[in-house]
């Protein structure tokens, strides 16, 4: 269980890695800014180092000015086992 959930959160940090580049030009900085959150944080998200918290996914869908729905868009949950 914990493996399918681990790949997606990977999806979900790629989205907002590819989302981030677009709409800041690659600049963690302003994004950890819009995002009220640490540069480090996510540079440590992108990394793999530090997991996502969901008030961490909340501070960077905001950040990014996009509802969560529009990043788990295409994402499927349904395979995860308990």
């Amino acid at each position: 269980m914990q493996n399918e959930i681990d790949k997606i959160e990977e999806k979900v940090v790629e989205k907002i890695f590819k989302l981030a580049l677009e709409k800041f030009e690659g600049n963690n900085s302003r994004f950890a800014k819009k995002s009220n959150c640490s540069e480090a944080s996510i540079r440590r998200i992108y990394n793999g180092k530090q997991r996502m918290t969901f008030n961490m996914l909340l501070k960077l869908c905001s950040g990014l000015e996009i509802d969560i729905q529009e990043l788990l868009v295409g994402i499927s949950t349904k395979k995860i086992k308990e």
